[in-house]
This record gives C-alpha cells, sequence and structure tokens, in this order.
C-alpha cells in the first residue's frame, strides 16, 4: 500500500511559495493514489484543494461554467497560472562553482547523509564534482582538472594525479583512495594541528610577558652589563693602564662574552637588541616551554633535552635562536631571576646562592632572556637537580660562562 500524498493547497498569489507547476504535478499523484478517474470527481477535488477566497479560487469559480473536461481545466490553469521560469546557472556559472568546490581536512573521514545513505565525505564531493562537470557540459574533457586537485587537501592529493583524461575518471580516483591512508593522514594533521596551537598559545603568552615587562620597567640607555665593561675598559691591568687594541671577538654568540681563562681583560660592549632577536627569543622559549615541577614535568623536561642534544649536538653553543630546556622549579626566563641557581629573590654574589645549581647551558640561556626581555619578577617554584649520568654534558667546563665581576646577576650579556 503506497502511502498518501500530501497536497497543500494553492492559492495563485504571488507570495504562495507553492509553484502551478508543482501543485499540479502533486495533485496529478493525488488523483492516482486515490483512484479517482472520473473527470467530474476529479474536477471537484481539483477545486477543494485551492485556498478560499483566493484569485484561483475566483478562477476556479468562473471556470467550471463553462469547461467540462479535467484536460480543459488543466490546461486552462496552466494558461492562468503559467510556471514561474527557474533561474538557470550558465554553464560557465556551473565551472566556476565547481572550481570552488571545497573538501576539508577536518571533515575527512567522516561520514554524512547523501542520497539517503551515510557515505564518505570525500566520496560526497567526488559525486558533486561529477555532477556540476556534467550540468556544465565538461565531464567528458579534462577542463579545470588540475585547479580542483590543487585545492583538495593534501592527504587525497598524495594519491591523485594532476592529469586525467576525463571528468569521470578523476573522480573515481578520489572516490578509490583507502580509508587507511585517509585516517593516518588525519591523524598527523590533527597532530601537528594541536602543536601549532600550543606553540602560538606560547608566543602570544610570552609576547604578552615582553609587554608587562616594557610598562613595568623603563628602558635603560645600557645595560647594567654594559656599564661593566665600559668601566673594564678603562680600568688598569697589575696597577698600570691598559692601552692595548683589542681584537675582534670570534665568538658567534651575542650574548654571551669571551670564553673563561681572560680574568679581567676588558670585552667589547654588546650590540644592541633589535626585534629580530625578540622575535627569536619568543619562538626559541615556544619551542622548550619550561614544565612544571613535578614527575611528570621532570621526564618532559628530560625529553626536551635529549631533543636539543639530538638536533644541536653536546658541544654546540646556546644562542637565541637555538634556544635551551629549562629546568622545572626555577624562575620564568627574564624575570630577574638569579643565572646561578634559576631562582629569584637574590643576586648570584649573595649567601643564599653559594653553589652552581643549573647547568652552564641553561645558565647562557637564561643571560640571553635576561638581555632581551628585561621582564618584571614572577612567582617562584621549588628547585629540582639535574638528571644524573646521562646529563652530564650540560656542565661541561668548555661551556663555563666567563665570571663578571661586579655583576651579580649572572654571566656577562
Amino acid at each position: 500500500m503506497s502511502a498518501p500524498v500530501t497536497l497543500r493547497s494553492f492559492s495563485g498569489e504571488t507570495d504562495d511559495d507553492v509553484q502551478p507547476g508543482e501543485f499540479l504535478k502533486t495533485f496529478r499523484r493525488f488523483t492516482t493514489s486515490a483512484c479517482i478517474t472520473d473527470d467530474d470527481l476529479i474536477i471537484t477535488s481539483f477545486g477543494d484543494h485551492l485556498k478560499y477566497g483566493s484569485p484561483a479560487d475566483d478562477w476556479f469559480a468562473e471556470l467550471t461554467s463553462t469547461k467540462q473536461t479535467w484536460k480543459e481545466v488543466e490546461t486552462a490553469f496552466l494558461q492562468r497560472f503559467p510556471p514561474v521560469e527557474k533561474a538557470k546557472r550558465t554553464e560557465t556559472e556551473l565551472e566556476r562553482e565547481l572550481c570552488e568546490l571545497r573538501l576539508k581536512t577536518e571533515d575527512l573521514g567522516k561520514k554524512e547523509k547523501y542520497a539517503g545513505e551515510e557515505v564518505y565525505t570525500h566520496v560526497i564531493f567526488a559525486e558533486k564534482a561529477l555532477s556540476l562537470a556534467k550540468q556544465a557540459k565538461i565531464s567528458t574533457g579534462s577542463n579545470s582538472i588540475w585547479k580542483v586537485r590543487d585545492e583538495l587537501p593534501d592527504i587525497i592529493r598524495q594519491k591523485v594525479k594532476e592529469t586525467y583524461p576525463t571528468w569521470t575518471e578523476f573522480c573515481a580516483a578520489i572516490k578509490r583512495v583507502e580509508m587507511a591512508h585517509i585516517r593516518d593522514g588525519v591523524k598527523k594533521y590533527q597532530k601537528e594541528k594541536e602543536e601549532k596551537e600550543k606553540t602560538e598559545a606560547a608566543i602570544a603568552s610570552l609576547q604578552r610577558l615582553h609587554l608587562q615587562g616594557q610598562r613595568r620597567l623603563p628602558a635603560a640607555p645600557t645595560s647594567s652589563v654594559s656599564n661593566v665593561s665600559q668601566t673594564q675598559q678603562s680600568s688598569t691591568l697589575g696597577g698600570q693602564r691598559n692601552n692595548t687594541p683589542q681584537s675582534n671577538s670570534t665568538n658567534t654568540n651575542a650574548y654571551m662574552g669571551p670564553s673563561s681563562g681572560q680574568g679581567n681583560l676588558p670585552r667589547p660592549a654588546p650590540s644592541p637588541i633589535t626585534e629580530a632577536d625578540r622575535s627569536a627569543l619568543i619562538r626559541s622559549l615556544a619551542l622548550y616551554p619550561m614544565q612544571p615541577n613535578t614527575e611528570a614535568g621532570i621526564a618532559a623536561w628530560h625529553a626536551q633535552l635529549r631533543e636539543w642534544k639530538a638536533k644541536n649536538g653536546e658541544t654546540a653553543e646556546v644562542t637565541v635562536n637555538t634556544g635551551f630546556p629549562l629546568q622545572p622549579g626555577g624562575e620564568a626566563p627574564g624575570s630577574g631571576e638569579c643565572y646561578r641557581c634559576g631562582r629569584g629573590g637574590h643576586r648570584r654574589i649573595d649567601m643564599r646562592c653559594t653553589t652552581d645549581q643549573i647547568n652552564n647551558k641553561e645558565r647562557t640561556f637564561r643571560t640571553i632572556c635576561g638581555r632581551i626581555l628585561r621582564a618584571a619578577p614572577t612567582s617562584r617554584v621549588n628547585f629540582v637537580s639535574d638528571a644524573d649520568d646521562e646529563f652530564s654534558w650540560l656542565n661541561h667546563q668548555a661551556f663555563r660562562p666567563t665570571p663578571s665581576p661586579g655583576n651579580g646577576e649572572g654571566p656577562p650579556a
């Protein structure tokens, strides 16, 4: 038994959302399902489905006095209420719509309702693309295939060629992409997206920290370290003035002084800080975010150290571009912390800081951060020690920064 046909009344008003042609087709299905075959009964039923007092109802009242057969009524109805001509897209518009069709990476691997069935999104995309190609009358050729292919997600593009003789073959290739490949690609994409979001959030946080530091601390024409360097340049060595010209430093780290063992020999003044330096530091800090002082945080820090070593090597110099993983339990970099222990609230020459408690590479990086950021102090956390033998390379003698006489805040900057 067929389902009953629902027939809405027709008014003939200009704002009626029931079009004449659609109303007439639905009425024919209604008479068929109701097994109405007699012309008089069909005409009577037709009149009953016209909205009372409407232009269509008035027209029908005048018509039935002269017209006798259903065919005559049907013809007169279409003459009085002709179907509204629907705007049709040109072939150029259809091809443009085809080229603007998009398949998002986030939607890959999902199912949606299409033609009454649950279908994977990349298959739906292929079906829609082929339908538009047929409507634009380009399905038997290769027009614009490369344009659509260039906008496909990289996961699909890896399995679909750039050229195909017809749209039918191109769309079939999209449908054939294996779900295993799609699922693996989506997992990789989501992981990279999460890492990117974390990095952007870390960069934004560091930028806010930098701006807060700029508001709280007025900019000084020269740093305390620069003043020390200038004082040293004018000091005497062994009771006599040092007039020996200084050779250019070969140290590639613009934020650190010469290697240890040179005593009180004067060092050249550090180069000015640029926006490029600040941007490089923000990227480096985001690459190795400081972990909480917990077992999980320490394990994450150890993983960061292994990554840094694998990327740069044990003997690599710490620079603003390489960055360095900061030990859990210390102050935020650039917060005015002590460069010997990584804590705040005291200077390195104070009795409260009598031994080196952070590794030499971190000390170097904190010095770089301190000079570039000059941020306001932040909250303190507890201290944890380095790992044992695995990370002994961090305290190699060759990378001990030169002590700075008179500067209690850390190595020369």
